[in-house]
């Protein structure tokens, strides 16, 4: 009899020490995927925010004469910039007008509030038409392009020698349990620019 308890105390204690084992190899396999989803998202953001610095310097590159650098620069009801066009540089590197659009493309619960996801979306004219070359991924809670003067004060495309740009990235996280990611929801990312062309 006292053999049959040691057995079955034996089981017992070896289910609960397995338990245990596979329990905190699972944690540790979602925190591994985690720490990857935030690193794509930390990368996605800079390697964003980096294309934009580059383009954005070269807003009004030999803009001609009768024409201001900004063409057309259009912010929603949400304070974000949903169209901004300019002349920049193209891919071959000639002058050409460049525009930005952002349209929602989902919702997601960020930091206890719906939020909408825009897709931030870049095009060049070409010939007669705008043609899409470039882009963000569907994960911006916010794209602003601010139009500024020299002396950092909000103006119009006619006299803006400033671009202040603000964007945020949101970090979804992998598994609903994921409690522990809620200070990283969202990745922000900003720069003010003095185009040379816009001087």
């Amino acid at each position: 009899m006292i053999a049959i308890y040691d057995h079955l105390i034996a089981v017992l204690v070896g289910s609960v020490i397995i338990l245990l084992l596979f329990n905190v190899q699972q944690r540790a396999q979602q925190s591994s995927v985690e720490r990857t989803m935030l690193y794509m998202t930390k990368s996605s953001t800079l390697d964003l925010g980096s294309y934009l610095k580059r383009d954005l310097m070269n807003a009004g590159f030999d803009t001609p004469p009768v024409e201001t650098g900004i063409l057309k620069h259009n912010t929603n009801t949400d304070g974000l910039t949903d169209t901004l066009v300019f002349w920049g540089v193209g891919a071959s590197g000639e002058r050409t007008r460049i525009a930005y659009g952002v349209s929602v493309v989902d919702t997601a619960l960020i930091d206890g509030q719906q939020k909408p996801l825009f897709e931030m979306r870049r095009y060049e004219r070409r010939g007669a038409e705008f043609v899409r070359n470039g882009g963000s991924t569907p994960t911006l809670t916010q794209f602003k392009v601010d139009l500024l003067t020299s002396g950092n004060t909000p103006t119009d495309i006619g006299t803006a020698r400033r671009l202040r740009l603000r964007l945020t990235n949101a970090v979804l996280p992998q598994f609903e349990s994921d409690e522990h990611l809620k200070g990283y929801r969202q990745l922000h990312w900003g720069v003010t620019l003095n185009p040379p062309g816009l001087q």
